[in-house]
């Protein structure tokens, strides 16, 4: 296992939309974001991550806007099972966010209450600022002054 970290960019490395980067650290899978490209702005298929969205441990989400969370709903039907972790008003305006773009998708009502559901199960926030501790090896200071 190395303890050096790598960084993919799966989307909204050179464009605007998209957001997606998955750091491989201490032999842990951290996606940060998981955006929806839009207009001619590129993103790797989840077909072509260099891990399933099964194999990922955590979701990061930096804020609710569609080019940072609209491919929440396909990672999960992907298999991702992992914790979703974001602000506390992030992860208020998720659902409504999410539940609203399903519904211009390809998922019916049925689909969109079980990824609600999912969604909801797997998610958590917390106060800006606040250190985070994991059972898993790492430790994070989101916002603060110590990034």
């Amino acid at each position: 296992m190395s303890l050096q970290p790598t960084l993919f960019h799966l989307g909204g490395e050179n464009c605007v939309t998209g957001s997606s980067h998955l750091m491989q650290a201490a032999g842990l899978n951290i996606l940060v974001d998981c955006g929806l490209s839009q207009g001619a702005d590129f993103s790797t298929p989840m077909e072509s991550w260099p891990v399933s969205p099964r194999r990922i441990d955590y979701l990061f989400l930096t804020h609710a806007h569609i080019d940072h969370i609209g491919r929440l709903p396909k990672l999960l039907k992907s298999g991702f099972s992992g914790e979703i972790i974001c602000s506390h008003p992030t992860n208020e305006l998720l659902l409504p966010m999410l539940t609203d773009a399903m519904g211009f998708g390809a998922f019916d009502d049925g689909e969109i209450l079980e990824l609600s559901k999912k969604i909801d199960e797997l998610s958590w926030g917390f106060e800006y600022g606040q250190e985070l501790s994991f059972a898993r090896v790492f430790r994070l200071n989101w916002g603060g002054p110590d990034i």
